[in-house]
């Protein structure tokens, strides 16, 4: 999935490995992690495929890679966003523990807590997101992609905020359920 989201910032211009990792941080870490270590490798196998060509840029002292991506990693990625994709298969690491949280010896209410809290803090930068966006600011050649960008977040925001009033439901739940003890 890394090579998919470098081949599609990649569309906007070349970047570092440092700059596709901020963008990254500020863009599609709500759908997927992200790190140096593995967008590196990515990188090199995207240049092996042919997909991205890379150059050197002296920057002050030091001299940095920028990667662009080919007429070929165009295609594949067009290729890729263009299939359809199962929208309920999600890999969801919260429901995972949830699942075991039986196990936990005492008290899980505030193991629940943190979910909500969490929730809150997401629900707080994806509201701060949505509100600095001047669409009148986007040029006209990237209003598509910039109104597609949107709805994700504005789904990112809808499904945090459905995921906290249901976090809060199931600890009513829990601590009505006599089991905390």
């Amino acid at each position: 999935m890394q090579d998919k989201i470098i081949l599609g910032l990649l569309a906007f211009g070349d970047y570092s490995l440092y700059d596709l990792k901020k963008t990254m941080e500020q863009s599609t870490a709500m759908f997927y992690n992200t790190s140096i270590g593995s967008i590196h490798p990515a990188l090199q196998k995207l240049a092996k495929l042919g997909y991205v060509e890379v150059h050197e840029e002296a920057n002050g002292k030091r001299v940095k890679k920028v990667y662009r991506r080919t007429p070929a990693g165009a295609k594949a990625f067009q290729d890729w966003i263009s299939e359809p994709v199962a929208i309920f298969k999600t890999k969801d690491e919260s429901m995972l523990r949830l699942f075991y949280f039986g196990q936990i010896e005492g008290d899980v209410s505030n193991h629940i807590q943190l979910y909500i809290d969490e929730a809150d803090e997401w629900i707080n930068g994806l509201q701060a997101m949505l509100d600095a966006q001047d669409l009148t600011q986007i040029p006209d050649h990237l209003q598509k992609v910039a109104f597609f960008q949107l709805a994700t977040i504005r789904y990112g925001l809808d499904i945090i905020k459905f995921s906290k009033q249901w976090y809060q439901d199931l600890l009513q739940q829990y601590q009505a359920s006599g089991l905390t003890n």
